[in-house]
Formats: structure tokens, C-alpha cells, sequence
């Protein structure tokens, strides 16, 4: 019963998570569509602009000038629009890194929260009785290399002699358990390599001959 509670838990946490991030998608999505249609609105209003300014210079041209006018208001109106847009574009794009700067946050506190969950398991597989015992045997170790050494003292044993001694016999147990894999070489008989000199010295008195 408890494990199966256990996973429907976290199993709702799980649901629960994904519900809060396609909330905040959902949420950054429909901001950047508003975006994006603030951003064509504002365009078509600088297309309008541009035109009645235009319509604005030829009934200069042709001295219209209340009709001249009257194009140059509806410029200066789209100017005034486009200041409005421009300024809940900034609202819009504000919220959206706002939205973005929170999700990225939350996304770090629960890095943090697992590898927080993560460390404390680990901690709880160390146990503080397993770490009394490796001091204890190390004191223990001390204690009894400090008897030794006070032995030695008292019945007047040169220690660094008895030290060196214990070394070589460690270096011996150390060569008898590596001997299996040493390999041994054939010893070359000495005859043969007087022979082989003998051999040599001669044909050099040879050649010093021939030489002469």
C-alpha cells in the first residue's frame, strides 16, 4: 500500500509540473502572438503615415493647402497611434521576459531541490557507525605501534636496527610473492665465452699480420 500510495504521489507532481509548464508556454505563446500582431499593426500605421504625408506634398504642390492639411492631421494621428502601439509592445515584450526569467528560476530551484535530494541520500547510506569503527581500528593501530616502541625503549633495542630488518624482511615476502612472475633467463656457461674471446683475439692477430 505504501508504494503504491508513493507513486500515485508523485505521479500528481509529475501531472502537476507539467500542467504549470504548458501554462506558462500557453502563456509566452499567446504573448508573442500579441507581440507579433502589435508589430503589423504598427507597421500598417507607418505604411498610412507615409502615405498622407505623401498625399500631404502634392496638394502642396498643386496649393491645396486646407486638403494639404487636413492629410497632415491624419499623418500626425498615425504618429500618435504608433506611439501607443510602440508602448504596449514594450509592456508586451516586458512581460514576456519576465515570464521567461521566472521559468528559468523555477527550473533551477528544482535542480537545485533534486541534487539537494540526492546529496542528503547519500549522506544517509554514510553511516556515522562505520566511520567510529575505521577510527578505532586506526587508534588501535597507533596504540599498539606506541607499545612496540616503548618496549624497545625500555629493554634497550635499537628501534631504527629492528625497523630495518623489518623492511627487509618485507622487501622478502614481497620478492617471494612476486617470484611466480619473474622470468628466468638461461645462464650462458663462462667456458663458452672464453672460447668465443679466444676465437676473437686470434682473428685480430690475423688481421694484424696480413696487415703488416
Amino acid at each position: 500500500m505504501g508504494v503504491c500510495f508513493s507513486n500515485t504521489e508523485e505521479r500528481k507532481v509529475r501531472q502537476k509540473k507539467t500542467i504549470q509548464l504548458n501554462e506558462t508556454e500557453n502563456a509566452i505563446l499567446e504573448c508573442k502572438k500579441c507581440r507579433d500582431k502589435i508589430n503589423q499593426y504598427i507597421k500598417r500605421l507607418s505604411q498610412k503615415q507615409m502615405k498622407s504625408r505623401e498625399k500631404a506634398k502634392e496638394l502642396v504642390r498643386s496649393k491645396q493647402k486646407d486638403r494639404a492639411k487636413v492629410y497632415l492631421r491624419m499623418a500626425k494621428l498615425h504618429g500618435e497611434q504608433i506611439k501607443v502601439s510602440e508602448g504596449q509592445l514594450e509592456m508586451i515584450q516586458n512581460q514576456i521576459s519576465q515570464i521567461e526569467s521566472t521559468q528559468n528560476l523555477q527550473e533551477c530551484m528544482n535542480c537545485l531541490k533534486q541534487s539537494n535530494e540526492i546529496l542528503k541520500n547519500m549522506q544517509n547510506t554514510i553511516k556515522i557507525e562505520e566511520w567510529e569503527k575505521v577510527k578505532d581500528d586506526m587508534d588501535e593501530l597507533r596504540e599498539k605501534d606506541k607499545e612496540i616502541s616503548d618496549y624497545f625503549k625500555e629493554n634497550g633495542i635499537d628501534e631504527a636496527q629492528c625497523d630495518e630488518e623489518v623492511n627487509n624482511e618485507l622487501d622478502k615476502l614481497l620478492n617471494e610473492i612476486q617470484g611466480g612472475n619473474k622470468v628466468d633467463l638461461p645462464s650462458v656457461p663462462k667456458e663458452e665465452i672464453s672460447e668465443d674471446k679466444d676465437k676473437v683475439d686470434k682473428i685480430n692477430v690475423k688481421k694484424k699480420v696480413i696487415a703488416s
